[in-house]
Parts: C-alpha cells; sequence; structure tokens
C-alpha cells in the first residue's frame, strides 16, 4: 500500500477560533447594531448643543437668552418662600451692616 492511504486521508488546515465566519459575522454585527449608533448619538447631542448655543449667541430667528433676573439677582421665576427667604436674608444683612461692631 501507498503512504497516503495509510494516513486516512486529506490534509485539513486549522483556523483559529476567531477567524472562524460565524464568530467575525457577529462581531460585525454588534458593532453596527450596537456602537454605531451609540457614536450617532453622541454626534447628534453635540450638535444638537452646538446648534442650541450659538443661535442664542447671535441671536439668530430673534431667540436669545431672557433676563430673568430681578431686584437684589432674584429669578422672577422663583417661588414665593424662596424669595420670602432671600429678602429676610437681605434684611439680616443689612441690620448686621448697621450695628456697631463690637470688639472686646
Amino acid at each position: 500500500m501507498s503512504s497516503s492511504s495509510q494516513r486516512g486521508g486529506a490534509l485539513i488546515k486549522r483556523d483559529p477560533w476567531y477567524y472562524n465566519p460565524t464568530f467575525l459575522w457577529l462581531v460585525k454585527s454588534t458593532a453596527i447594531n450596537f456602537i454605531l449608533p451609540f457614536f450617532n448619538g453622541v454626534m447628534l447631542g453635540f450638535g444638537e448643543i452646538l446648534s442650541n448655543e450659538v443661535l442664542f449667541k447671535y441671536g439668530w430667528f430673534g431667540f436669545t437668552r431672557p433676563n430673568a433676573v430681578g431686584i437684589h439677582g432674584i429669578p422672577s421665576s422663583a417661588t414665593s418662600e424662596y424669595k420670602k427667604a432671600v429678602s429676610n436674608e437681605i434684611k439680616r444683612e443689612q441690620r448686621l451692616q448697621q450695628e456697631p461692631l463690637l470688639l472686646d
């Protein structure tokens, strides 16, 4: 008999596990379906923030940042409790400034 019949057939090339077509397909589909949308969302978010800042900075289309600060720096949208607390604190500070400084 010949030596080739004793070996038992053809040679089979063994590739590493990471060359398996199923594994490569899984990695590619994961990258396309999970990683690319993440970067897409990040870029959309940054673009929206940038456009919003540019829009308000240059006042395009009549948009400006409202000056919502009223007397003593209290926003006009503040609650009545907040306004009351701030006004009491301002009055207390004014009283402390008017009292003479007592040094022992």
